[in-house]
Protein backbone atom coordinates (compact mmCIF):
# COMPACT_ATOMS: atom_id res chain seq x y z
CA UNK A 1 0.00 0.00 0.00
CA UNK A 2 1.35 3.63 -0.79
CA UNK A 3 2.15 6.18 1.92
CA UNK A 4 0.38 9.32 1.95
CA UNK A 5 3.43 11.11 0.34
CA UNK A 6 3.73 8.74 -2.36
CA UNK A 7 3.84 9.84 -6.10
CA UNK A 8 1.73 10.04 -8.88
CA UNK A 9 2.76 7.27 -10.70
CA UNK A 10 2.73 8.03 -14.73
CA UNK A 11 2.81 4.74 -16.75
CA UNK A 12 3.09 4.78 -20.56
CA UNK A 13 4.82 1.38 -21.20
CA UNK A 14 1.44 0.17 -23.30
CA UNK A 15 1.85 3.81 -25.34
CA UNK A 16 -0.52 4.98 -26.25
CA UNK A 17 -2.00 4.22 -23.16
CA UNK A 18 -0.95 6.70 -20.46
CA UNK A 19 -1.98 4.99 -16.83
CA UNK A 20 -2.01 7.50 -13.89
CA UNK A 21 -2.64 6.24 -10.36
CA UNK A 22 -3.15 8.32 -7.44
CA UNK A 23 -1.72 7.69 -4.14
CA UNK A 24 -4.46 8.43 -0.90
CA UNK A 25 -3.22 11.86 -0.61
CA UNK A 26 -1.69 14.34 -2.84
CA UNK A 27 0.11 17.63 -2.59
CA UNK A 28 -0.61 20.80 -4.62
CA UNK A 29 3.22 19.86 -6.02
CA UNK A 30 2.37 16.26 -7.23
CA UNK A 31 -0.18 17.51 -9.08
CA UNK A 32 1.66 20.32 -10.74
CA UNK A 33 4.65 17.73 -11.65
CA UNK A 34 1.51 16.03 -13.51
CA UNK A 35 0.28 18.74 -15.39
CA UNK A 36 4.08 18.89 -16.40
CA UNK A 37 3.92 15.26 -17.40
CA UNK A 38 0.74 15.49 -19.12
CA UNK A 39 2.09 18.58 -20.97
CA UNK A 40 5.11 16.77 -22.36
CA UNK A 41 2.27 14.16 -24.01
CA UNK A 42 0.26 17.14 -24.64
CA UNK A 43 2.54 19.57 -26.74
CA UNK A 44 4.65 17.70 -29.40
CA UNK A 45 0.70 16.31 -30.28
CA UNK A 46 0.95 12.49 -29.39
CA UNK A 47 -2.51 11.12 -29.71
CA UNK A 48 -3.18 8.81 -26.72
CA UNK A 49 -5.56 7.78 -24.18
CA UNK A 50 -5.40 8.40 -20.42
CA UNK A 51 -7.20 5.40 -17.81
CA UNK A 52 -6.67 7.39 -14.20
CA UNK A 53 -6.73 5.47 -11.55
CA UNK A 54 -8.50 7.46 -8.23
CA UNK A 55 -9.40 4.41 -6.44
CA UNK A 56 -6.62 5.15 -3.53
CA UNK A 57 -7.46 8.96 -3.48
CA UNK A 58 -9.02 9.98 -0.35
CA UNK A 59 -9.74 13.96 -1.52
CA UNK A 60 -8.43 16.40 -3.12
CA UNK A 61 -8.64 20.12 -1.34
CA UNK A 62 -10.74 22.80 -3.00
CA UNK A 63 -7.57 24.31 -4.14
CA UNK A 64 -6.73 20.88 -6.33
CA UNK A 65 -10.00 20.35 -7.69
CA UNK A 66 -9.69 24.11 -8.74
CA UNK A 67 -6.34 23.93 -10.11
CA UNK A 68 -7.77 20.72 -12.64
CA UNK A 69 -10.50 22.54 -13.80
CA UNK A 70 -7.92 25.52 -14.69
CA UNK A 71 -5.83 23.08 -16.28
CA UNK A 72 -8.24 21.20 -18.03
CA UNK A 73 -9.72 24.77 -19.48
CA UNK A 74 -6.16 26.14 -20.06
CA UNK A 75 -4.95 23.01 -22.26
CA UNK A 76 -8.38 22.83 -23.92
CA UNK A 77 -7.65 22.75 -27.47
CA UNK A 78 -4.49 20.69 -26.89
CA UNK A 79 -6.30 17.95 -25.04
CA UNK A 80 -8.89 17.99 -28.37
CA UNK A 81 -6.54 17.35 -30.64
CA UNK A 82 -4.13 15.09 -29.23
CA UNK A 83 -6.47 12.85 -26.01
CA UNK A 84 -8.45 9.76 -27.47
CA UNK A 85 -10.06 9.99 -24.48
CA UNK A 86 -9.98 9.66 -20.72
CA UNK A 87 -11.07 7.22 -18.31
CA UNK A 88 -11.48 7.65 -14.79
CA UNK A 89 -11.35 4.96 -12.30
CA UNK A 90 -13.17 6.07 -9.20
CA UNK A 91 -14.76 3.48 -6.67
CA UNK A 92 -15.65 6.67 -4.69
CA UNK A 93 -19.19 7.87 -5.48
CA UNK A 94 -18.50 11.31 -3.73
CA UNK A 95 -14.96 11.54 -5.85
CA UNK A 96 -16.97 10.12 -8.92
CA UNK A 97 -19.43 13.44 -8.47
CA UNK A 98 -16.39 15.96 -7.91
CA UNK A 99 -14.83 14.38 -11.31
CA UNK A 100 -18.10 15.20 -13.15
CA UNK A 101 -18.53 18.55 -11.67
CA UNK A 102 -15.07 19.41 -12.92
CA UNK A 103 -15.80 18.19 -16.13
CA UNK A 104 -19.22 19.77 -16.59
CA UNK A 105 -17.75 22.92 -15.68
CA UNK A 106 -16.40 22.91 -19.38
CA UNK A 107 -18.82 23.08 -22.38
CA UNK A 108 -18.62 21.17 -24.35
CA UNK A 109 -16.54 18.17 -22.68
CA UNK A 110 -13.06 18.77 -24.02
CA UNK A 111 -12.89 15.00 -24.70
CA UNK A 112 -14.50 11.70 -24.72
CA UNK A 113 -14.34 10.60 -21.22
CA UNK A 114 -16.34 7.68 -18.73
CA UNK A 115 -16.01 7.69 -15.41
CA UNK A 116 -16.44 3.97 -14.25
CA UNK A 117 -16.09 2.30 -10.78
CA UNK A 118 -14.56 -1.39 -12.13
CA UNK A 119 -11.16 -1.76 -13.22
CA UNK A 120 -12.23 -4.21 -15.87
CA UNK A 121 -14.84 -1.63 -17.31
CA UNK A 122 -12.23 1.34 -17.61
CA UNK A 123 -9.31 -1.31 -19.43
CA UNK A 124 -12.26 -1.88 -22.16
CA UNK A 125 -13.42 1.55 -22.07
CA UNK A 126 -9.64 2.22 -23.13
CA UNK A 127 -9.42 -0.33 -25.75
CA UNK A 128 -12.44 0.74 -27.22
CA UNK A 129 -11.10 4.29 -27.45
CA UNK A 130 -7.86 2.95 -29.07
CA UNK A 131 -9.47 0.45 -31.73
CA UNK A 132 -11.97 3.32 -32.70
CA UNK A 133 -8.97 5.56 -33.66
CA UNK A 134 -7.42 2.82 -35.97
CA UNK A 135 -5.23 1.15 -33.24
CA UNK A 136 -6.84 -2.30 -33.46
CA UNK A 137 -2.96 -4.18 -32.20
CA UNK A 138 -2.68 -1.49 -29.24
CA UNK A 139 -6.32 -1.99 -28.03
CA UNK A 140 -5.45 -5.65 -28.02
CA UNK A 141 -2.13 -5.22 -26.47
CA UNK A 142 -3.83 -2.87 -23.89
CA UNK A 143 -6.48 -6.12 -23.29
CA UNK A 144 -3.98 -8.83 -23.05
CA UNK A 145 -1.89 -7.01 -20.77
CA UNK A 146 -4.58 -5.31 -18.54
CA UNK A 147 -6.57 -8.29 -17.98
CA UNK A 148 -7.20 -9.09 -14.14
CA UNK A 149 -5.64 -12.67 -13.62
CA UNK A 150 -6.54 -14.81 -10.34
CA UNK A 151 -5.59 -13.17 -7.24
CA UNK A 152 -6.60 -9.96 -7.88
CA UNK A 153 -3.40 -8.78 -9.68
CA UNK A 154 -3.06 -7.19 -13.32
CA UNK A 155 -1.58 -9.60 -15.85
Amino acid sequence: MRSPTSPIAVDDSLWPLVRVTFPRVITNAQQAELFARVLSYLKPGQRHVALVDFRQLQSLTSEQREQQWSFLREQAVLMRQCSMGIVALINSPTLALVARTIIHRIKPSVVPYSILASWPAAVSWAADRLRDNGLVEHASQVRQRLVVVPGGRVG
